[in-house]
This record gives structure tokens, sequence and C-alpha cells, in this order.
């Protein structure tokens, strides 16, 4: 596979992660001052698409690794989250409860345990990522075609309201592993999508007009998230956003995007403490007085500062905030060459 046809992976992991992220922002600025805003309906149409393509690219590079060593797997697909998930659970629960660091450590206590229990709000696609392929892994020898059914199943019966438990564990595998699964199972079928693209089709934006639209219509009549249209709109609006990715691939001014996307993996680790900030300062202070900007900018800084962070400690022994130290890896595992939230297409799945 040529570099060309590649490119257009890190431009959609970029799409997605500034999605999350300015989706993020968005619930945290309402959550703070009850105030919805026009991009309160922006975070409201990426919803159906971000997350489902997420995890469908997660699960597009997976067939090169899950039949080969037994501790490289586990040690690149589910250790490497749940390490980086209680790092970052462990660095966010003492800043958020500073106060109590002195006076009541057993408040912090508490706050870790039910972080592990309950994956917080920030971080939870880490330990979901590791739960998701650990499943993969262990039905690797299934009929794939019965366990697509079955999530899909899983996903309905969620959006249905069937399955609602509270736990985030089960309620989000049963919402999201169908798309995960079918970035493993269908990968042949999303790479020569792109590819056939990215050899150029002249009616790719008017498609893209036409989803944008029906995905409009739905997300404002509030169907979006009824049973099956849910699971088709994931499925169309992760088609939809890799010919956009195949579009900026073949451009010159995408440079931006496809940096972001390879560093997707540093920004979902960080932006949540930057964000946080961004939130008290610009909300206390009102420099931005119009509130769809405000959050907007939130999100813009939170990424921003994400990677001028990582770039200040990535030569220091902080860099194990972003690269683990041999010690918390599988004896026997490979090591890999690069770091990853969703995989890439030279498969570089070890930490920044």
């Amino acid at each position: 596979m040529s570099v060309t046809r590649i490119n257009w992976v890190d431009y959609a992991k970029g799409v997605c992660i500034i999605g999350l992220v300015l989706a993020q922002s968005v619930y945290g600025y309402v959550a703070m001052t009850g105030q919805s805003n026009w991009m309160h309906f922006a975070a409201a149409w990426a919803a159906p698409i971000i997350l489902p393509t997420l995890f469908i690219m997660s699960g597009l590079f997976l067939p090169r690794t899950l039949f080969g060593s037994k501790s490289t797997f586990l040690d690149r697909k589910v250790l490497r989250f749940v390490y980086f998930y209680v790092v970052w659970l462990i660095i966010q629960t003492v800043i958020l409860y500073a106060p109590h660091v002195t006076s009541n450590p057993l408040v912090i206590a508490s706050a870790m345990l039910s972080g592990l229990a309950q994956p917080t709000s920030g971080l939870w696609i880490l330990p979901m990522l590791a739960l998701f392929h650990l499943t993969t892994w262990l039905a690797r020898r299934s009929a794939p075609t019965k366990i697509l059914l079955v999530a899909a199943l899983l996903q309905t019966a969620h959006a249905a309201g069937m399955i609602q438990t509270g736990w985030l564990v089960i309620d989000t595998f049963a919402q999201y592993f169908v798309f995960f699964f079918a970035g493993y199972h269908g990968a042949n079928l999303f790479r020569r999508f792109a590819a056939r693209l990215s050899e150029g089709f002249s009616d790719v934006p008017v498609a893209l007009i036409i989803w944008a639209a029906i995905n409009t219509v739905l997300v404002a009549q509030g169907t979006a998230t009824l049973p099956i249209i849910s699971l088709v709109l994931g499925f169309a609006g992760a088609f939809a956003l890799i010919a956009l990715a195949t579009r900026l691939a073949n451009t010159r001014h995408g440079a931006a995007m496809q940096y972001i996307g390879r560093a997707q993996f540093v920004i979902y680790l960080t932006y949540f403490l930057p964000m946080t900030a961004a939130q008290t300062l610009l909300v206390r202070s009102g420099l931005l007085p119009e509130p769809g900007l405000t959050s907007l900018a939130i999100g813009l800084i939170a990424i921003a500062l994400s990677l001028a962070f990582h770039r200040l400690v990535r030569r220091t022994p902080l860099k194990a905030l972003y690269r683990r130290p041999m010690r918390f890896r599988l004896k026997g595992a490979e090591l890999s060459r690069g770091g990853q939230l969703i995989g890439s297409a030279t498969d570089r799945v070890e930490e920044a």
C-alpha cells in the first residue's frame, strides 16, 4: 500500500480527535454555565459520527497483530491502555482534588477507586479500547459474521433503552463494540473504499453534502439516536469522514490536520486538564462574551496546550506520561516504533 493511499488515516484521526475535544469543551461549558449555544448543536451533529469512526479506525489495523504473539498483542493492545489510564487517572484525580491532598487524602483514594470501577469521562476510551481488543482476541477463532451480528443487536438494544445499566463499561460496550469489530472485520472494505476515492471521484463533494443534509435533519428531529438509525448513521458517518480525509490528503493545505492526527494519542491523554483550566479562566473572566465562541476557544486551547506540553516534556523523565518504561511492558513482547490511540497505517502502536 503506497504512502498516498494511507495518508488519509492521519487526516481521519485528526478530524476525530478535534471533534471529540470540541464536543467535550461544549458539554463542559454547558455544565458549568447552564448556557446552551450554537456549538452545542455542532457537537450534537457530530455525535453520530465521531466515536463510531474512532472505534472503526481502532479496529482497522488489528488484523496485523491479532494472530501473532500473545504477549506482544496483550502488551500493545491491552496493557498499554491500562497503563495510561491508571497514570492519567492518578494525575487528574490529584489535580482536581488538590485541596484534599493533605487535609483528607481518603477523598482522593476514594475518587481513584471510583475511577477504576467507573471509568472517568475524560479517559473512558482507554479502558474500553483495552476491553474491545481483549474481547476480539478471545473470540478470534469464532465466526466474525456472527460476532458482528450479535454486536449490532447489542447496539440496537442499547439505542432502544434495553441496555442502560448505569455502568459505563457495559453500556458503552453495547453501544460501540459493533463499530470496533466492523473496523477489524471490514478492514479491507474500508481500505479499498479509501483507495478508490484517492484515485479521484468528482462526485464526492456532492455525496458529502447529501450525507451532511440527512445527518442534519435527523439530528434536528431528535431521531439520530433511535434504534437502527443510529447504527446506520454511525457507519455512514465513518464512510463520509474517510471520504473527507482522502480529499484532505490530496490537498496541500491539510498539514496541520495530519499533524494533529498523528498526535491524537498525546491530545487525548492531556486535553482534559488544560480544557478545565481554560473553562474556568474564560467563564470567570468573560473575555469572550459569545458562548459559542467561548466553547470553541476552550477546545482549541486544550488541543494547543496538549501538544505544547508534550513537546516540553518528551525529552525529560516526564516522558513516562506518554511512553511506558520497560518495567511496565510484558516480558517477551516485541517493541513497537511509535504511538497511537487508534492505530496507524504503519501499526505504530507504542507511545509517542
